[in-house]
């Protein structure tokens, strides 16, 4: 009797522990990188590579395979400098325009991309 008790109360605590565990796993399944865009209007997590474009008109990437992905506002943002167009962090510059670039971002059903972040330089072929 004492061991059914004993065997009991082990699997209680078991699955409490088990519980306890699974709620707190934080599943990031966006591999590292930090979402950048609201809940509304739906987006998904997205790479996009290209050459960057911006101007008076606004900023966009170019790619390879000849589509023109609209930037819209995230955690950089476009400006235009005396010299040239620029992705910005706060006053950072983190791209300029003509980069080849690999970009992280939200793409949405609008064809725009909100930026978060610069993955990578790609080297001029």
């Amino acid at each position: 009797m004492a061991s059914l008790a004993l065997r009991g109360a082990s699997l209680g605590l078991a699955f409490a522990l088990l519980g306890t565990a699974g709620c707190s796993l934080n599943v990031n399944a966006l591999g590292g990188r930090e979402k950048c865009w609201p809940e509304r209007p739906p987006r998904a997590a997205s790479l996009w590579r290209g050459i960057l474009r911006i101007d008076a008109s606004g900023g966009r990437l170019e790619t390879p395979e000849g589509e023109v992905i609209p930037l819209l506002p995230g955690t950089l943002t476009t400006r235009i400098s005396t010299v040239v167009g620029e992705l910005v962090r706060g006053s950072a510059v983190v791209a300029r325009a003509g980069d080849d670039v690999t970009l992280f971002g939200g793409a949405g059903s609008d064809g725009g991309l909100v930026v978060c972040a610069v993955e990578e330089f790609n080297p001029a072929s």
